[in-house]
């Protein structure tokens, strides 16, 4: 398994539950400046609390957050 399966494994075991928090919108699996996995949870708010519930790393991945506002699914016609 390479190291960004094992990345998305841990976000799909958690998405549900950070999902489930008033401001998330995402959460997905990227790489940082240093080509280390994240997971990046988006947040539809600019709310402080909200980043303060965030927890700093989920089973040694750490957990960053970008403001992306919500998400919108695009009619396909």
């Amino acid at each position: 398994m390479t190291p960004e399966e094992k990345a998305e494994e841990v976000k799909d075991r958690y998405s549900l539950q950070l999902l489930s928090q008033p401001g998330i919108s995402g959460v997905g699996v990227e790489q940082d400046e240093a080509g280390r996995y994240v997971l990046m949870v988006h947040l539809d708010t600019n709310d402080p609390a909200v980043k303060q519930r965030l927890p700093t790393e989920i089973e040694g991945y750490p957990v960053k957050w970008v403001h992306s506002g919500p998400f919108r699914k695009f009619s396909e016609d």
